[in-house]
């Protein structure tokens, strides 16, 4: 009954450009959006660690944040020497805090990445980056030997926290991700770091935009990191570069990859509808939040329910 109410929904939703908005459309999408918010509460109910921590981000990103920062603060509670973890549970709790708090979270986060001998730096240095919080000031000499470690993620994602030190920075490492992920003999750990963080920090401008474009889209369909870097261009695209012609190729070739039974590649997808989808795009978010069409791994299909459900949030507030 619920499933047959959000096709009634979905049709709703779509033909509402069309037709006045109803009543009756307005209750599905309230509907819709009803059920988006449940699903990402189960989640957080029931699923363990970093699937935990996406739901509990969707939730606060979309302002859905009642019961979430009592749930982590017990996680804190339970976890807070469980590496690298607990990363993601200072992460959420700093989102969740305002002034003293959020510094203290941000603390903890930062003296896990400058603990040379720690378990989680590379985490923590994502974090940072996600954050907007560098840790330069903190230790510059440690800060210094992460930006040049021999250890590509960490290396990367220094740079991505490094970033936030001041303007030029900023402006630096923009440079750094989009020379990385252009060069096609450049690592492709490195690659797709640069493609994912370029989505944070507005890192491609229209003419760089349809110079990649032609390159990922040239790259024959299962090359490794082609459905990140296709993400990537369809989140990154201005409002005159997603009316082009070659923005709708890239829309349709990442769209090509929906039927694949891969939880990075929903993800994927379902980042990029998130930021740029439109009620067209719907049933197959619905599908998805559904488990319809399973990957047959419970954190998988978790995690990909989550985006979904994000995805539809972000749509249906559009």
């Amino acid at each position: 009954m619920k499933q047959n109410l959000l096709a009634w929904a979905i049709t709703a939703l779509l033909f509402s450009a069309c037709n006045t908005a109803t009543k009756d459309s307005q209750i599905m999408k309230d509907e819709l959006t009803r059920d988006a918010i449940d699903t990402l509460r189960r989640v957080l109910a029931e699923q363990e660690e970093w699937v935990k921590v996406h739901a509990a981000e969707f939730l606060t990103w979309t302002g859905n944040v009642e019961g979430v920062k009592e749930v982590y603060l017990k996680e804190v509670e339970q976890h807070e020497n469980n590496s690298p973890y607990r990363i993601g549970i200072w992460r959420v709790l700093a989102q969740l805090s305002a002034d003293t708090g959020r510094t203290d979270y941000l603390k903890k986060i930062e003296q896990a990445f400058l603990d040379t001998a720690g378990t989680d730096r590379i985490h923590a240095a994502e974090t940072l980056g996600k954050l907007k919080y560098s840790p330069y000031r903190a230790n510059p000499v440690i800060s210094e030997a992460a930006l040049n470690s021999p250890i590509v993620a960490l290396s990367g994602y220094t740079h991505w926290a490094m970033a936030w030190e001041n303007e030029n920075t900023l402006q630096q490492a923009q440079q750094f991700f989009l020379r990385h992920l252009s060069d096609p003999n450049e690592d492709m750990t490195l690659r797709k770091i640069a493609a994912y963080v370029l989505r944070y920090i507005n890192g491609i401008e229209p003419a760089d935009w349809h110079g990649l474009a032609d390159q990922v889209l040239a790259l024959p369909d299962g090359s490794d990191g082609k459905i990140n870097f296709l993400a990537t261009l369809v989140i990154s695209a201005d409002a005159a570069t997603a009316a082009s012609e070659k923005y709708q190729r890239v829309w349709q070739t990442l769209l090509s990859h929906a039927g694949e039974k891969t939880k990075s590649v929903r993800i994927e997808i379902a980042n990029a509808l998130a930021e740029k989808g439109t009620e067209a795009d719907l049933p197959l978010l619905v599908r998805w939040m559904h488990t319809e069409d399973p990957i047959g791994v419970e954190a998988d299909d978790a995690d990909v329910q989550a985006s979904a459900a994000y995805a539809i949030l972000k749509i249906t507030e559009r």
